[in-house]
Formats: structure tokens, sequence, C-alpha cells
């Protein structure tokens, strides 16, 4: 069996790459004895400026999906897989799915409900979603390719790890929040702001409260440098984003528990299939909760330590890449 795997480019960080989830997918389907191929379907680094103006994304977008189309046909993968792919045209996937026998799916790890290209749905074999609101919502307009995924971790990266002392001066904190700064997360640590922080994020800085900018370490940290974020933190909080993350949860909770570190989560109704609450993952509804939680847990390290344990068992056992590429796989071949 061979996969095309359509995904963003992969940038190297800490002489690795950093956690895409395309490389991640990668990695994993050739553990299973899958054959592999990539295909790039956005620019990073030097060549950026391609998704940034109008006229040249428009441009590269349009000459991105003739390759692609002419490296399906020339490769014959049996399976084509978007890692979200957002700029892969509903009409390319059209083509591919009349013209070759090649299965094709879409692993959307956002929500295509709030952002996405609704028409690019239909044409796939298979359409994976990580909410069951969202796969609920899909259903009910008459889509019945749309399936289930919860996210996952990938634990070559994320993992436990002890810091060396220049590490904890960059990266200890009693609690971290590794995100970019949204007003619900910003009005969520202002309950907090007078205990020991670390935030990583996007759009921080620009935050008016001081009590949450002099808290500010660091812009997007991924890969090694977010997985010494998570191992240096007492708590590390999860908020999700209200719109992306309806009743799913996000890949940052199989992240942090595959660190072995203690998480405190907004609850979201699909965690309970996934971990079992007040065992291996503690959920907070309010942000008064959220406070209590925090000022319990940092008093009661034993506690922390044997959620966190318990989590970190279970996410290698069930929520990992290759856990879910062996989903994908046993789907695929039925469509």
């Amino acid at each position: 069996m061979k996969i095309l795997i359509v995904t963003a480019e992969q940038l190297r960080q800490d002489e690795r790459y950093t956690d895409d989830k395309g490389w991640a997918f990668k990695n994993s389907f050739e553990r299973l004895g899958v054959q592999t191929e990539t295909f790039i379907y956005r620019k990073k680094g030097t060549l950026a400026f391609l998704e940034k103006k109008k006229h040249i994304k428009d441009l590269w977008r349009t000459f991105m999906n003739k390759k692609l189309i002419m490296h399906v046909r020339r490769s014959s993968p049996d399976i084509l897989m978007l890692s979200r792919a957002e700029t892969v045209l509903p009409e390319t996937l059209r083509l591919i799915r009349k013209s070759t026998q090649t299965i094709i799916i879409n692993v959307f790890t956002d929500n295509p409900l709030y952002m996405g290209n609704f028409d690019a749905i239909e044409p796939c074999h298979c359409f994976f979603v990580k909410d069951t609101y969202v796969l609920d919502a899909l259903k009910k307009v008459g889509l019945k390719n749309v399936f289930y995924l919860p996210q996952c971790t990938n634990p070559d990266i994320c993992k436990p790890m002890v810091l060396s002392g220049q590490e904890k001066k960059t990266f200890s904190s009693e609690i971290s929040l590794i995100g970019s700064m949204y007003p619900y997360r910003l009005k969520l640590l202002e309950e907090i702001a007078d205990l020991n922080l670390g935030i990583w994020g996007k759009g921080w800085e620009k935050a008016a409260d001081k009590r949450i900018t002099m808290h500010v370490r660091g812009g997007d940290i991924r890969g090694s440098k977010k997985t010494m974020a998570i191992n240096g933190s007492a708590i590390s909080l999860n908020p999700h984003h209200p719109l992306n993350d309806i009743k799913g949860t996000n890949s940052r909770t199989f992240d942090i528990a595959a660190c072995k570190s203690f998480m405190l989560t907004d609850y979201k109704e699909d965690i309970d299939d996934l971990l079992k609450i007040d065992k291996e993952v503690i959920c907070y509804r309010t942000p008064e909760e959220l406070k209590d939680l925090v000022q319990y847990y940092l008093k009661n390290p034993a506690e922390r330590m044997k959620v966190a344990e318990a989590a970190y068992r279970r996410v290698l056992r069930d929520h990992t890449y290759d856990n879910r590429a062996r989903e994908i796989l046993d789907i695929a071949k039925k469509a």
C-alpha cells in the first residue's frame, strides 16, 4: 500500500522536524509498513510569501492544484491523505476521484464549520473530524462520508524529560499556558495572575493587563521547546478555543499527558470517552473552579503525580499517531 500525504511544509527545529501533523502521520504509517510520499500544499520559511500576497497566492494555489493532480496520476497512490490542506480545491478532488482509483481522505484537525471549505468535504471518500458535535452537524445535512477521529500526540516529540539548570531558568513555572492569546484566555488568567505563570504564544505581549504581560516568556514554541515548557510546569493549563473545540478536545490534551505532566483543562463532553475524569484528567467548568483547583493541586504534588502518571499510561496506549493511523487505515479500506 502507498499513501500520498498532502501537508504543509515541514520545518526543522533543534535538528529535527517540529511536531507537524503530516510528518507525524508519515512516521506512523511507515511504522505500520505503509509506503509514503509527501506533497507540500503550503510553503513556509523563505517561501511563505506565496501564501501572503493575494495575486501570488492565487497563482501559487492554481499551480499547486494542477501539480497535485499530475502527481496523483503519475504516482497512483492507494490513498491520498490531506492533512487539513484547505487550499486543495473541491474541483481538484472531484477530478482525482473521477479519473483515478485513489481513495481520498482528509484528516481535518480544526472545526470545518468554523474554518475550511465546506464544498471540499463531499468529494472525499472519508472526511475525519475531531469533534462529535461537528460529526453530528455534518451528518444532519446529509453527509455520509464523515468520521470521528480524536486528536492525539506524537510521543517521539512529547515525552518526559529532566531539564538542565539553564533549561529550568527558561522553562520552569508553577503554571504554564502554551497557545495564542484570545480574550477568553486572557480573562481566565486574570483569575490567577498573582501566581508564577509561564506564558508562550502569539499576541500575549499586546495584552493591556501588565500582570499578564510580565509573565510572557516568548512567542509560539514547538518541538523540544514546547516539551521543555510542559515538563517545567507544575500545572499545565489547557483552555480550549470555544469555536474550534465545541465538544471535542485538542491535541494539547494528549501532548501534556505524553510528557507525564499534570494538566487542568476546561471540560469538553468528548473527554469522557477519551480519558477518565478525576483520575486521568482534571477538568474545570468556571474560572472560579480553576482558581480553586490550581491552589489545591499546587499544595498536593503527590496527587498531581498520580493523575499525570495515569494519563501518561492511557495516552501512550490509546491516543498516539500510531493509534490514529491504524483507525484511518481500517476505515479507508472499507471506503
